[in-house]
């Protein structure tokens, strides 16, 4: 009973730090990281009023967030392969989160604010993301650590299955919400696919990843149930400047609707495309062709991010440097946060590679 009590001490006080931690972490960005970016500018004037169209401009920028734990779990998993699980830096995961947070919301505007539901979401995924990453980063750097000693360079069957597994979920959240991941499934691998050869390593893996899995698997249920009374939106519009749908990429992901016309005069086409990974790619071939976004779901400025080597980077046209982070798996490499001008958006890509850096992402409401 008296090691009970004391294992129930200790438990309730990390309890408390971790409510601690996270109350601290969401009232400085509620309250230390207040709107500072230029004033929105106004709509494009294509006064376009079909049903879903215009978004809330400051959610580009504070989907962000979702955005990094994807990035975290690759990064995980090239340290991972690079070494162990043991070899990341969790807590340093948990800071990127919230400063990479703090700075999308303090480049969003008064006058066209993140919806209340995208700042809730954020501190909750975030509240959830340092829980994870805690909990993982205590195990993996004592226990962990410890077993990983004792493997040596040599990985177990577990090792490997585990790597996998981080790769694989990487590339899911890239276009699926990570709930969707079949957890459950993968634990029934582990014990049923992945031939048992006894080490101390073998079993510590075993029961780790088991109780990772499972945990995962049932808070995605709960998740999910949620997610599913207000489905995400899985597609996007937006106004390219061009003179017809022609000139458009003949791209089966792009779905032009009509010919739009500004008020100032300039030529359009509304057109919808997938959201998510698929669209930073339609960015792409919408520069190939020498073209320019004129809005997207109504608005003019974007959060944007790149992947910059070491040494300086050139700013680029219609674009200003809002945050930054390191990335893990690619050492001296940083994630740099652009809060971009729509016009400059489709050129973005080319400029930036044209100097070694790599155009990664285009935040998508």
């Amino acid at each position: 009973m008296k090691w009970l009590r004391r294992i129930a001490a200790v438990f309730g006080l990390c309890l408390l730090a971790f409510i601690a931690t996270c109350t601290w972490q969401i009232l400085g960005v509620q309250y230390g990281c207040k709107p500072e970016g230029s004033a929105a500018s106004a709509a494009a004037g294509f006064g376009i009023d079909d049903p879903k169209y215009a978004r809330a401009e400051g959610d580009s920028f504070l989907t962000y967030p979702e955005w990094y734990i994807v990035y975290a779990y690759s990064d995980l998993a090239g340290v991972t392969r690079a070494s162990s699980e043991s070899s990341f830096d969790y807590f340093g995961s948990i800071g990127g989160f919230w400063s990479s947070l703090c700075g999308a919301r303090r480049s969003t505007s008064l006058q066209r604010p993140p919806t209340q539901d995208q700042m809730i979401t954020d501190y909750i995924i975030g509240s959830s993301f340092t829980a994870e990453m805690a909990v993982q980063g205590i195990y993996e750097r004592t226990i962990g650590a410890l077993t990983v000693g004792l493997r040596g360079s040599k990985r177990t069957k577990e090792d490997d299955f585990n790597l996998a597994l981080l790769d694989d979920y990487a590339k899911f959240l890239e276009q699926t919400p990570w709930y969707r991941y079949p957890f459950a499934d993968k634990l029934s691998a582990l014990w049923h696919d992945v031939p048992f050869q006894p080490s101390l390593r073998a079993i510590e893996r075993r029961f780790s990843l088991s109780l990772q899995y499972g945990v995962k698997s049932i808070y995605a249920k709960g998740i999910e149930a949620l997610a599913g009374l207000s489905p995400a939106d899985l597609e996007i519009s937006s106004v390219v400047l061009a003179p017809s749908a022609e000139a458009l990429p003949g791209d089966s992901r792009i779905k032009p609707l009509r010919e739009v016309r500004a008020a100032d005069g300039r030529q359009g086409v509304l057109m919808i495309t997938p959201r998510y990974r698929e669209f930073t790619g339609i960015i792409r071939e919408i520069g190939a062709r020498g073209l320019s976004f004129a809005e997207i779901a109504g608005n003019t400025r974007i959060l944007t991010t790149v992947l910059v080597p070491p040494g300086d980077l050139p700013p680029p046209r219609g674009a200003r440097q809002i945050f930054e982070t390191r990335v893990q798996s690619m050492p001296g490499w940083r994630r740099v946060g652009y809060d971009t001008q729509v016009s400059a958006l489709a050129a973005l890509p080319a400029a930036l590679e044209a100097h070694g850096a790599k155009f990664e992402h285009a935040y998508d409401y």
